[in-house]
């Protein structure tokens, strides 16, 4: 999305009196209080860096009217871009810099200028500028996903967020459309293609340290994810001598999710009439192994096991054992 469709999309560019007086040339409303810069973070970086100024009366004035300026005593170098966000947000790209120097950065409307008393510090390296990645969620999916990712610094230059790549890193994920994203926040669709891995992000230049990997892997189906309904399972049927029905539940999941294997309550079940009708019950021992002794008749059987809700409020879904012959 364009820097420019997304000041018309989202960003509030003025008060309407405000506006009105402006475009007729006269001065300023006496009601429209001069911006005030509060704080701003990261406190540094180098060139690109994107930095969240925070303040007051920012929007009093069309975005077009307000200029941010970093300034090393009296001399002032303009942000080559930065978005009015609202009243009390602004997002700065930060100009080529003399790198060791520190800069107060200043925000100036027709309502009045405002300076900060804190200093942003210029670095050759990512210096506080640096991304993270802290979460994502969901933590697995297939293409057309949509991954909230969570961290820090995560806006690029151009004040989008950053890009994003899952394994095994060849193209852009596309961010959601209307446009989410934030310093701290990045809404992603998971690409055709991904695989199971770190995921990356990448905002002003890996070379400067504008790059980050999550710490946990994303995972990819089948069968490392779970369904978004609850976690699979399989369930095997032997029939031995005297019709004893054994066999074993298993996660499908790759780590295999254990929970879903222990204690499983089990139905023996013999199709009778056309329909399925309970012949036994049992429950898996701690290693998903069950054993159950029925009545010895012909017929075709099968192995269900039930869906059912472990400690962890994880949800195992329902298993059928394919159908075997006595």
């Amino acid at each position: 999305m364009s820097l420019f469709k997304r000041h018309i999309g989202r960003r509030v560019v003025g008060v309407g009196v405000g506006v009105a007086l402006l475009m007729l040339g006269l001065a300023a409303p006496a009601f429209a209080a001069p911006p005030a810069v509060t704080s701003f973070t990261p406190t540094s970086g180098p060139t690109n860096c994107v930095v969240v100024v925070t303040g007051t009366a920012f929007t009093d004035f069309p975005a077009t009217s307000t200029t941010v300026d970093f300034m090393l005593g009296v001399a002032a170098t303009p942000a080559p871009s930065f978005a009015v966000i609202s009243a009390t947000e602004i997002w700065v790209t930060v100009p080529a810099l003399t790198a060791g120097s520190s800069y107060n950065i200043r925000v100036t409307n027709p309502g009045g200028t405002n300076t900060s008393t804190a200093s942003f510090l210029s670095t050759t390296g990512a210096g506080g500028c640096a991304p993270t990645v802290t979460s994502f969620q969901p933590d697995c999916g297939s293409a057309g996903t949509t991954v909230v990712i969570t961290g820090t610094n995560l806006l690029a230059p151009t004040l989008v967020g950053g890009a994003v790549r899952f394994q095994p890193l060849l193209v852009d994920a596309t961010h959601t459309v209307p446009d989410v994203d934030t310093a701290t926040s990045l809404s992603v669709i998971v690409p055709s293609g991904a695989a199971d891995g770190p995921i990356r992000v990448t905002t002003f230049g890996a070379a400067t340290g504008g790059q980050a990997f999550s710490t946990a892997a994303f995972a990819v189906p089948p069968p490392d994810c779970p369904s978004a309904l609850g976690h699979t399972r399989s369930i095997s049927l032997k029939l031995k001598d005297k019709l004893v029905a054994k066999g074993t539940v298993k996660s499908t999941e790759d780590p295999a999710f254990t929970d879903c294997a222990a204690s499983v309550p089990v139905k023996i079940q013999r199709k009778k009439s056309g329909s399925w009708k309970t012949v036994g019950k049992t429950t898996t021992s701690d290693t998903g192994a069950y054993s159950k002794k029925i009545k010895n008749k012909k017929g075709k059987y099968r192995a269900l096991a039930v869906k059912t809700t472990v400690p962890t409020d994880e949800v195992c879904l329902k298993a059928k054992s394919p159908v075997r012959t006595h």
